[in-house]
């Protein structure tokens, strides 16, 4: 009887090591600073610009977005979390900490005006399509109308043609 206890005492140890383990990496999860992570803001743009949440109800789209958190997290962290892991986490915990931060603007540009963030293609197509031209950096306004200056007049010299030109030998 002693092994039955020593196997059921090492049963539930290994059982508690794996929901700490679970407990750790959820509260990674909850942590984890997606919206100033640069790899999955550009991945998230990308989604964005592809239209992935066109169309969706609001509820799919914190769903889509929990999803994409989810598979980025999983693999960065080397974690293998499902969703509803995450799911009875949140309704377990009743924290403001727990709940999933759902950015879906790229991030922004903290350096200050004097340097100028490179956008990727698919936040420049996404400003595009939204309009939103005068938030693309070094756009510039270029007018419907002609030049209403005066032409300026020529100052470099006439170039001589072949036959004019002096011989120097």
């Amino acid at each position: 009887m002693d092994a039955t206890n020593f196997s059921e005492q090492s049963l539930s140890r290994s059982d508690l090591n794996e929901t700490s383990g679970e407990e750790t990496a959820l509260r990674s999860f909850f942590t984890f600073p997606f919206s100033s992570d640069e790899v999955y803001q550009q991945g998230l743009a990308d989604l964005l610009a592809h239209g992935a949440l066109r169309g969706k109800t609001d509820g799919e789209k914190t769903e889509t977005v929990l999803r994409t958190q989810l598979f980025y997290f999983n693999r960065v962290a080397g974690q293998n979390l499902t969703i509803d892991d995450v799911r009875s986490h949140q309704n377990t915990v009743d924290s403001p900490n727990s709940t999933v931060t759902m950015d879906l603007s790229p991030p922004s540009s903290n350096s200050g005006d004097s340097e100028t963030r490179l956008l990727t293609f698919a936040e420049l197509t996404m400003l595009i399509e939204q309009g939103k031209t005068d938030n693309i950096p070094n756009n510039k306004v270029i007018p419907e109308t002609l030049n209403d200056a005066p032409p300026s007049t020529s100052i470099a010299l006439v170039r001589k043609k072949p036959w004019e030109v002096d011989s120097q030998f």
